[in-house]
């Protein structure tokens, strides 16, 4: 792993950092020019032509700023006029996102080969929670990514760890189209600037800060405690339990292979011990397993002075770093690594399988997935990126500094379990580290017991 420290304070300096209005349009029309000319390539060099008729990528709503997802598509129906594109918006959150695609995909294969069934009526495309890969390729969703027809060295420039989420059982089911890593954002103004050299953090360091600071303020405000994470009843408490058992140096959760999970009580109960104490003693904030108790209500936390330290996708880089004419943070901070290994978030793009248009469902999604789609993603919209010579670019290290970090973070994250029955196992294993939590840090006597029940949908 590279040593940022040593890498020059360009590679390493995280504070807060406004984007010049003058970069951002440069960027948004070399992306353009970019990708035209991309595409123009890729279509001139297609064998068969793409199947006419409309594509329907059924996706959680696009809340990037501006719609970044949505402005590609359009690029996109610029370009390809008999193939044109549009986003069936699904539910905000995984958990109901889950719900809604696999009710659709179920309704598909139910309706595929009866009677006045037309597949024009269905979905084409879905973008997938990493989380949905495993099950949908196991459900017989999805078609697999025709692999003889990606050229140019597609699948090499991906993060290899990002790829690997796409995979299940030796098969290609989707390409990434955004990735996420966790990062933890702390007040600069009271744990002191990092200068240049990155400040890292482990979980001793930050339940200390929290006793030393937590009543320290800023302007009469102080914060109420130290620490904020995602610790409501939905995805976002798994993702950060998960992390808190990674972080006391357990390797796997699961055994996928076997389909049983890799239980071993003490080590997973070493740091939920010591976080749920934590909390007895006031160090998260407010009632940290509230609904919703997510990703926004922790952004509004840290940013209205409320918690020292904040666990949260790095989307929110842009929302504390607020362009003229947005709301601007109340807050001063600083980024870097979480005190352990993130899980990896993000989204993949799979071809529905009773699609009748799979060359231009995969060709959309190789569109989507390209450099400068990637580059404008991350440009524009805070998605982290899914290749490797996006965050190898020069110019953009050079004006996003927190490239580096998160870089890092990505290639250190953690899959989640790949195997068919991962909501409910997610479900279970949510509800035992709640109970962890919110009591003493001992999980329940017969949790691996449920958990393995899960696992096989029991």
């Amino acid at each position: 792993m590279t040593d940022l420290r040593r890498s020059g304070p360009s590679a390493v300096r995280t504070r807060r950092w406004r984007v010049p209005s003058g970069f951002l349009s440069g960027v948004a029309v070399g992306v353009v020019l970019g990708v035209v000319a991309t595409v123009g390539w890729y279509a001139a060099t297609r064998e068969e032509p793409l199947e006419p008729g409309e594509l329907v990528i059924l996706s959680g709503k696009d809340t990037s700023p501006g719609g970044q997802r949505e402005e590609l598509v359009k690029l996109w129906n610029e370009l390809h006029p008999q193939s044109p594109a549009r986003i069936q918006p699904a539910p905000i959150t995984t958990d109901q996102q889950h719900s809604e695609m696999a009710a659709v995909a179920r309704a598909q294969a139910e309706r595929a080969g009866q009677p006045g069934w037309d597949p024009d009526d269905d979905v084409d495309i879905y973008n997938l929670d990493v989380t949905f890969t495993a099950e949908f390729a196991d459900a017989g969703y999805l078609r697999p990514i025709d692999e003889s027809r990606l050229g140019g060295g597609h699948l090499d420039a991906f993060v290899p760890e990002v790829l690997d989420g796409c995979r299940y059982r030796g098969s290609l089911w989707a390409l990434p189209f955004n990735t996420d890593a966790g990062l933890l954002f702390y007040r600069s103004d009271l744990l002191g600037a990092a200068g240049s050299e990155r400040r890292d953090f482990d979980w001793d360091a930050v339940i200390a800060h929290s006793r030393d600071l937590a009543g320290a303020g800023r302007g009469g405000q102080a914060p109420v405690a130290g620490y904020v994470g995602q610790f409501g009843p939905y995805e976002g408490l798994t993702v950060n339990g998960m992390e808190l058992i990674w972080s006391a140096g357990v390797d796997r959760l699961v055994d996928e292979t076997e389909n049983r999970v890799l239980f071993q009580r003490e080590r997973w109960e070493r740091r939920l011990r010591q976080v749920a104490a934590a909390r007895r003693g006031g160090l998260l904030v407010g009632d940290a397993f509230a609904v919703p108790g997510d990703e926004g209500r922790s952004l509004r936390d840290f940013q209205e002075g409320r918690a020292l330290f904040m666990r949260n996708w790095p989307v929110n880089y842009r929302a504390l770093t607020a362009q003229e004419g947005e709301a601007a943070s109340s807050v001063p901070f600083e980024v870097t690594r979480l005190p352990g290994p993130s899980a990896l978030g993000g989204q993949n793009l799979a071809i529905a399988r009773h699609t009748a248009q799979p060359r231009a469902a995969q060709a959309l999604i190789e569109f989507l997935t390209r450099k400068e789609a990637q580059r404008k993603l991350f440009t524009l919209g805070g998605f982290a990126p899914t290749r490797a010579d996006v965050y190898a670019d020069p110019l953009l290290r050079e004006q996003f500094p927190y490239l580096a970090l998160l870089e890092e973070a990505v290639r250190e994250a953690r899959v989640r379990p790949r195997v068919p029955h991962y909501f409910e196992f997610s479900r279970v294993f949510r509800e035992g580290v709640r109970s962890a939590l919110e009591g003493d840090g001992r999980l329940p006597e017969n949790f691996e017991t449920q958990l393995n029940q899960a696992l096989r949908g029991d």
